[in-house]
């Protein structure tokens, strides 16, 4: 693969030793990223770098619009500070060597699709917990008391879980019908 022109690196780049001098020529990044790594291997690593690291801090305007395009996008909350300086550095390089014509203005409307059958009706989602009906051979007791199975995407059968490891599956049969609710 021919390296891209410009790469803006964040932490993990540096974390995972990634060889970015064979991704791209001119690779940048903003202080607060090296200020993030705190491992002295990163750290020694970064004295001694094969390329030259550029820093370069985005302009106002870049940081204002991914961060009102990450509010509208619902990914704000879990953005820290440094992510969006990093994101608005990477506009901002798009936009002057090769223009921004081509980048969304707005983020697109998520697509969901629903279809309407009973609530009881088996899902067989991959890796989602799926009860069965009572066993009628086991004593009746808590509601963690039912034979439980957990659907194995790599696997073409169910299998039954044993009386400690039911506790977590109704909470996972609990956590996956409420994610499920949201999408009807």
């Amino acid at each position: 693969m021919a390296p891209v022109e410009h790469v803006v690196a964040d932490a993990g780049a540096f974390l995972r030793d990634a060889p970015l001098q064979d991704i791209g020529k001119n690779i940048y990044t903003i202080r607060e990223v090296v200020r993030e790594i705190r491992d002295k291997a990163t750290r020694r690593r970064l004295a001694v770098l094969p390329y030259q690291l550029r820093f370069k801090e985005p302009l106002p305007e870049y940081v204002r619009l991914v961060t009102e395009f990450s509010k509208k996008t619902g990914d704000y909350p879990s953005l820290s500070a440094t992510d969006i300086q990093v994101l608005a550095l990477t506009y901002q390089l798009e936009a002057e060597f090769v223009g921004v014509s081509h980048l969304k203005k707005e983020p697109e409307k998520a697509k969901v699709s629903s279809s309407i059958q009973h609530p009881e009706t088996a899902l067989h989602i991959s890796g989602f917990h799926l009860p069965s009906k009572v066993n009628p051979f086991r004593s009746p007791g808590p509601p963690w008391a039912l034979t439980t199975t957990w659907h194995r995407p790599w696997q073409q059968s169910t299998s039954t879980w044993t009386r400690s490891e039911r506790i977590f599956s109704v909470f996972q049969t609990q956590l996956a019908y409420g994610m499920l609710s949201h999408l009807n």
